[in-house]
């Protein structure tokens, strides 16, 4: 053990975070080490009496070297420190004993950095997040709670910063936004995903209920390439393409990543059903009569969380008819109820199906059962408006504490939808 290091980067850790540092102190109050079993157990070790000699030792050099002052336990002296403070006036030789770089010199290289970023960013939320950092690392002299300390994790931040700017609206897969702005096909996952995730939660999606998952999906970056099942009586243009599906007895499967360059055209549609499973959605397919374009249903497998790509494909579909009724069969669980508030936003008229209180308890006997802390996530939503339309089926979930997997209703030969 490091005696000298150790002592010192806790009292200079403390000085860091202290008003001495920010210049705001108006009562000199000593930065201090008190010598305890706690913070030093290898003093109080009876058994190697070297370790507390070796101590003295470190603590008497760093006294007469101006660094630190120290005092004995009452009645002690020679035998007992109880405890050690920080010379103000000799701060940067305490910083030099253990070659540690002063916070104030990575508070200046860090706002170095922020405002040579500024300049290449136009993305609002990068920027006000960015303005933020500054602030607080100008003021306050500290690092914010979202911006790393260390420079190699503010390197790896930034290129993803610039990847989001030069990708733009496009979506990338994660691996290939990692090789292509951060040099390896994991650097993403392993150093900058998480970070990223709650800089883009608290400066742009504002969504606590979101997952790590679904905040970077928003930004575009795909853990896998994402796509919608269709079937039913709609015709779809891609370039000079158009493809019926009307036609196609089974159905189809369109890569997200087109959505966005495809023209819709739909005929004698009346029902359009999101389907949250795609064994489920299969089931509906099978029920259907096979001339797809004698059903007046439209089915469209969303595959769990609707990325954007997937609710602009919707909120073009909803714009066309108003008329035309929406309903979204899911989970009848948390996650059921999160994908259905998203895709409302969208699709405002959207209604639940076999989403009510009737069908958990007829399917009680194919229930999960639910703990604690899954209940007490349902009590949250009992109080947030925005799932008032599910308020009947998780008060009955609270109190029978079971949920329901919609695959359960598979038992069934065929549903009435």
């Amino acid at each position: 053990m490091d005696f000298k290091a150790h002592i010192l980067n806790s009292l200079l850790d403390k000085y860091e975070n202290s008003l001495h540092y920010q210049g705001k102190a108006k009562i000199n109050r000593k930065i201090t080490f008190s010598i305890s079993q706690k913070n030093l157990p290898w003093y109080y070790d009876g058994e190697q009496p070297h370790l507390k000699k070796a101590i003295h030792q470190i603590v008497d050099q760093l006294s007469s070297q101006g660094i630190v002052f120290y005092k004995w336990l009452p009645y002690e002296k020679g035998n007992l420190l109880d405890c050690v403070w920080l010379n103000l006036e000799k701060i940067e030789l305490a910083y030099k004993a253990i070659e540690r770089i002063p916070k104030r010199d990575q508070v200046r290289e860090a706002v170095l950095e922020l405002e040579d970023m500024l300049s290449d960013i136009k993305l609002r939320w990068l920027r006000d997040f960015i303005m933020d950092c500054l602030e607080e690392l100008k003021e306050k002299k500290n690092f914010p709670l979202l911006f790393p300390l260390e420079k190699v994790q503010r390197d790896f931040l930034f290129k993803a910063f610039k990847g989001l700017e030069d990708k733009n609206d496009a979506v990338i897969l994660e691996r290939i936004f990692s090789i292509k702005y951060l040099g390896h096909s994991k650097a993403f996952q392993k150093e900058v995903k998480r970070l990223l995730a709650k800089i883009a939660n608290q400066y742009l999606i504002k969504n606590p209920d979101f997952t790590e998952e679904e905040i970077i999906t928003e930004l575009g970056i795909e853990k896998n390439s994402e796509e919608i099942l269709v079937w039913g009586p709609i015709s779809l243009q891609y370039g000079d393409t158009i493809i019926d599906y009307s036609k196609i007895p089974f159905g189809g499967v369109i890569d997200a990543k087109y959505l966005q360059d495809i023209n819709i055209s739909v005929t004698n549609v009346s029902k359009v059903i999101t389907v949250e499973n795609k064994t489920n959605f299969h089931y509906l397919v099978n029920q259907g009569d096979a001339q797809a374009s004698r059903n007046s249903k439209l089915l469209i497998y969303v595959g769990g969380f609707p990325g954007p790509k997937k609710r602009r494909f919707l909120e073009v579909l909803y714009n066309m008819d108003p008329s035309i009724s929406f309903y979204h069969w899911g989970d009848i669980d948390l996650g059921g109820f999160k994908i259905f508030n998203i895709l409302r936003k969208v699709i405002p008229t959207l209604e639940p199906l076999f989403m009510d209180e009737d069908t958990l308890l007829k399917y009680k006997d194919y229930c999960d059962e639910i703990d604690n802390r899954y209940i007490k996530q349902l009590e949250i939503l009992m109080k947030n408006e925005n799932y008032k339309t599910f308020w009947p089926v998780i008060k009955i979930m609270i109190r029978k504490k079971m949920r329901l997997e919609q695959e359960a209703l598979l038992t069934e030969d065929k549903l009435d939808i």
